[in-house]
């Protein structure tokens, strides 16, 4: 197992994003530690999606070509074999920064731990989307 990906190692990430909340949603800070800091990372409830790479590479994507990394998810809970499985979609997400990592390959499995944070109280457009930790195995 290679870790491509560790946010906790780059604490300088979140100080654009807290800027941001601050000055969008100033009462937020009043309940939850700033984004980045250790009382934040021991608060949180990261997501964890096991899967398996399926596509690695460039596909046409609205005529333009586009490099893009595949993921199936493998949750038994919503991909198992078994008579009550419905199945997740398959997502891909554009190959730049760790996505460029080399232990990367087609049927490789991947963890991705991640959070989202709402700034609003509610997942919203105003929702952050932080993956905090990938895993290629």
């Amino acid at each position: 197992m290679e870790v491509i990906f560790e946010l906790k190692k780059a604490p300088e990430w979140a100080n654009e994003i807290n800027d941001e909340i601050k000055s969008s949603f100033s009462s937020y800070f009043e309940t939850t530690p700033l984004l980045g800091s250790d009382a934040w990372w021991d608060a949180i409830n990261e997501d964890v999606i096991n899967g398996k790479i399926t596509h690695l590479g460039n596909i046409v994507e609205e005529g333009e070509l586009v490099d893009i990394v595949s993921t199936q998810p493998l949750d038994e809970d919503f991909n198992g074999d078994g008579a009550h499985s419905t199945g997740q979609p398959e997502f891909s997400v554009i190959r730049e920064d760790f996505w460029l990592n080399e232990a990367e390959k087609p049927k490789a499995l991947v963890q991705i731990k991640s959070v989202t944070i709402c700034p609003s109280g509610e997942l919203d457009e105003h929702s952050i989307y932080i993956e905090t930790e990938v895993i290629v195995n």
